[in-house]
């Protein structure tokens, strides 16, 4: 039996930490919807990370950084974001998930739009204390004159017309005088 080294007894630890989880996640993510959702931080990323950190801790503690730690330690990472990425790949395809970002989404926007709301009554209320025009007040305001600029360009329309017609009618009154 050969002898490994501590940096690859590590390696080993959180690949198959790796692995237990991905497993663990892509199975609740298929069985369906649980009482509570689950909790990624107590449930993988916290043990993993605390116990991970406390082997690596050991590991540098008893042997000097070399290329083969740190080439371990990019394997190691490598490693962990394709494994992450196939079980959040199959995660995300699956109804549940679909569901369940459609209740969180659900969820943010029945409290933001109250929030919102209430942050522009705040808004509105804080700028008619100084005396400055609130956003619906400029926008109104500017309806306003839209408005009146078509009815001036209108006018002008009808005017041009109207000039038109007496240029017409004074060009045939001085076309009549002349015969």
């Amino acid at each position: 039996m050969t002898e490994t080294s501590p940096s690859q007894q590590m390696f080993e630890i959180w690949k198959r930490q790796l692995e237990e989880g991905a497993k663990s996640w892509a199975q609740r993510m298929t069985k369906g919807a649980t009482p509570a959702p689950p909790d990624p931080a107590g449930f993988w990323w916290k043990p993993m990370f605390e116990q991970g950190l406390a082997q690596w801790a050991r590991i540098f503690a008893q042997t000097p950084v070399t290329p083969e730690l740190t080439s371990q330690w990019k394997q190691f990472l490598d490693q962990w974001i394709a494994a992450w990425s196939k079980v959040l790949e199959q995660a995300m395809g699956t109804e549940n998930f679909a569901q369940a970002m459609g209740k969180q989404l659900e969820g943010f926007l029945s409290v933001a739009a109250p929030v919102k709301k209430a942050a522009e009554q705040q808004v509105e209320a804080g700028l008619a204390t100084l005396g400055l025009p609130s956003r619906s007040q400029v926008l109104g305001l500017a309806k306003q004159i839209a408005g009146l600029e078509e009815k001036i360009e209108g006018v002008e329309d009808r005017i041009d017309a109207v000039l038109a017609r007496l240029d017409a009618a004074a060009a045939a009154s001085q076309k009549k005088g002349r015969k």
